[in-house]
């Protein structure tokens, strides 16, 4: 059996999926094997995979479209590697990707997953941006408890984690934020600092096009992982607990009320006590990421005279260290 396995399902991607299919081939890693599954493509996709002749290349093919969720888990069955590594037909991997996530999780046995840093590219691989995600297991933790820190199709997993743990089909759309929020007890995650992945940002992107249901359930989520801490959010407390993830929704700034600064503050004070309580997460590491979160939100308003006294605050040298270490890698972000 190969070492890693790459499961890219395929819907409808004739204009992306060579180069997809190309930045696998030319990978410095190679005892690995792509498992390509066609859930339904009405386009070339079949026509241009056919053209590969690589043995490493498995080709499958749904009878009818059933949809990413049920596509993923069906590939799942066919990965035989030690690792499961995820891409999408419209992505490019970096050549030293494979290889970098295969070391990590080899010299990391207690880790179960690594996501990667990722450029952003357009229809025309134009780079447009970058995706900077937090890299250790702790702040990573305390991260899925207000967003998804993971870029998905960088993933690589071990596949004894994947084959128990499947794709929920209740969270269409937010199946990835779901899954990693549902593992991530059961071992060490992380991301690799360094960008190994171009990630292709377009009109059809699930995140363009169902912004509405993801909200929704992203909110379940969110509010599934505060049981942990005995809470159950009211609507103000769950806006509260998103609102400095959401400042530049969709390229504009958002602007929030003095009234709704005192919110914020009172809901990060409720989620310090309760973690203090309930000990799911390092304390010192959980006020250097809400006060980090805290001073996004006074920067992103001017409001500089709120940011160094918060109530949630503690002055505690090991704090103070952490939230510098946190606000400059938010700055370079």
């Amino acid at each position: 059996m190969p070492k890693v396995s790459i499961l890219m399902p395929v819907y409808n991607a004739e204009l992306y999926i060579a180069q997809a299919i190309e930045s696998i081939i030319t990978q410095t890693f190679t005892d690995w094997e792509l498992i390509l599954i066609n859930d339904g493509s009405t386009d070339r996709s079949e026509a241009i995979v056919s053209k590969y002749k690589d043995n490493r290349i498995y080709y499958l093919k749904n009878t009818e479209n059933i949809g990413l969720i049920k596509t993923l888990n069906r590939g799942i069955d066919y990965c035989g590697g030690e690792y499961i590594a995820r891409m999408d037909a419209d992505d490019i991997s970096f050549c030293d990707r494979l290889e970098k996530q295969v070391e990590f999780l080899d010299k990391h046995p207690s880790h179960i997953m690594c996501g990667t840093n990722a450029l952003v590219i357009n229809n025309f691989n134009d780079v447009t941006g970058r995706i900077r995600n937090l890299a250790s297991n702790n702040l990573l933790q305390i991260n899925l408890l207000f967003s998804d820190p993971f870029v998905h199709p960088s993933m690589m997993l071990r596949r004894d984690i994947l084959i128990k743990n499947r794709y929920d089909e209740r969270y269409k759309h937010v199946e990835d934020y779901e899954l990693w929020c549902r593992i991530a007890n059961l071992g060490e995650i992380a991301n690799l600092k360094k960008e190994l992945f171009l990630y292709r940002w377009h009109n059809s992107n699930v995140s363009v096009l169902n912004a509405d249901t993801q909200s929704k359930l992203k909110d379940k989520i969110i509010a599934d992982g505060l049981k942990d801490l005995g809470i159950q959010p009211s609507d103000e407390e769950l806006y509260c607990h998103k609102i400095t993830f959401q400042l530049y929704a969709l390229g504009k700034k958002q602007e929030v009320s003095i009234d709704q600064f005192d919110n914020v503050a009172a809901w990060f004070t409720k989620l310090a006590r309760q973690n203090k309580m309930k000990r799911k997460y390092k304390q010192s590491d959980f006020i250097a990421f809400l006060w980090s979160r805290w001073a996004v939100l006074c920067i992103s308003q001017k409001k500089y005279s709120k940011l160094f006294f918060p109530k949630f605050a503690s002055y505690k040298p090991i704090v103070l260290a952490k939230l510098i270490k946190q606000v400059c890698f938010l700055s370079r972000k």
